[in-house]
C-alpha cells in the first residue's frame, strides 16, 4: 500500500511532471538525501531544512539547452 503525499509531496510530483526529472536528480540538484526526500513527501519526517533546499531548487532549475546532455 502506498502512503498518500504531503502538500509538499504533490507539489514535488507536479514538478516531476512538469521537468521530467525522478526523485533522486531532484535529491541531487537541491543537495539532499534522497531518502529524507522521500520520507517528507509522505509526511514520515517534517523536512523543515529540506523543504526550503527543494523548494529553492525547483524554483530556480533551468532545463539542459536542447543539443546538450
Amino acid at each position: 500500500m502506498r502512503k498518500a503525499k504531503t502538500e509538499f509531496g504533490i507539489e514535488v510530483s507536479v514538478f516531476k511532471a512538469q521537468t521530467g526529472l525522478n526523485l533522486k536528480e531532484i535529491a541531487a540538484g537541491a543537495n539532499v538525501k534522497y531518502s529524507t526526500l522521500v520520507e517528507t513527501t509522505t509526511g514520515r519526517c517534517t523536512g523543515t531544512e529540506l523543504v526550503p533546499k527543494v523548494r529553492r531548487f525547483m524554483a530556480t532549475y533551468q532545463p539542459p539547452a536542447e543539443g546538450t546532455v
